[in-house]
């Protein structure tokens, strides 16, 4: 079924990316359109500046996965305030679980998110398009994942498709928008945090390094869950997982209204930063 999966998803992309060469200046000309007028990009920035913001608190290497959750909450940008009503600890432990499940399998995730009544049946292909891309950036039992590069292609080449072919329903002063804008929005996310996990594990002086790579995961104050992959490879394979954590606790969120009423994008991402900050594996 992945490999269906796989196949269906680069089959579209591909032919998204070879349309007849009459056609092209008029979707070139749409798609740089809609990308001067949203501003989806700076919610993947806004996420990475809330990740070095968190790795500034006291003691942060040592930290409970509890005290960054409340820590997350002293970062606030243009994109990314405390005004809306984020999930308590306990809530946020569970969606962990669900999200660390779907992280096994990312070709799940539309099941996962579908029997939360997070989205809709209609919303499946563009959920499953996304996080099949992520389900193929890396391959554990080949010891190969996709460059940075090679990843945010894939995603820009997703998001011209989304941006093509639905309506973007979105207001940049409230921060609201349907289930596309929300997709674009996790789109940012994904490539921003795909880059930030990957660095910050190759880097040691990264100031999450240690946490992505020296951590014991029998000492991980108290959240372990399950077995933790060992070496370099192993703590990329964690760090990209992250990331796909990161984009599914965008869409998740809490209390940010639902996708047909108008999602509260500027709630949402406050949930991813606090789903990025909390992976327990």
């Amino acid at each position: 079924m992945k490999k269906k999966s796989t196949l269906t998803v680069l089959l579209i992309l591909v032919l998204f990316s070879c349309n007849h060469e009459e056609n092209m200046p008029d979707k070139i000309t749409q798609e740089a359109n809609l990308k001067s007028i949203y501003d989806f990009d700076n919610y993947g920035i806004s996420h990475n500046l809330a990740m070095d913001h968190i790795a500034t608190m006291p003691n942060f290497n040592n930290a409970t996965l509890e005290d960054i959750f409340y820590f997350a909450d002293t970062y606030t940008d243009a994109y990314l305030n405390n005004s809306c009503q984020c999930n308590d600890w306990q809530t946020h432990e569970m969606q962990m679980t669900m999200l660390e499940q779907m992280n096994e399998d990312m070709t799940t995730t539309s099941n996962i998110l579908l029997s939360m009544n997070v989205i809709t049946p209609q919303d499946v292909p563009l959920t499953d398009m996304l996080f099949t891309i992520f389900e193929n950036a890396i391959s554990y039992e080949n010891n190969s994942y996709k460059s940075i590069e090679q990843f945010t292609a894939e995603i820009e080449a997703f998001e011209n498709f989304v941006m093509t072919n639905n309506a973007i329903v979105y207001d940049p002063n409230t921060k609201t928008g349907n289930y596309a804008a929300n997709i674009l929005g996790a789109c940012s996310i994904a490539k921003s945090s795909y880059s930030y996990w990957v660095n910050a594990t190759l880097d040691n002086s990264h100031p999450w390094n240690y946490r992505l790579t020296q951590l014991n995961a029998a000492n991980r104050n108290g959240n372990k869950t399950g077995v933790i992959q060992k070496g370099l490879f192993g703590d990329i394979w964690r760090g990209i997982k992250r990331a796909g954590a990161d984009a599914g606790g965008f869409l998740v969120g809490g209390d940010c209204g639902g996708i047909l009423d108008g999602r509260d994008l500027d709630c949402a991402i406050k949930h991813a930063k606090k789903k990025s900050s909390g992976v327990r594996r």
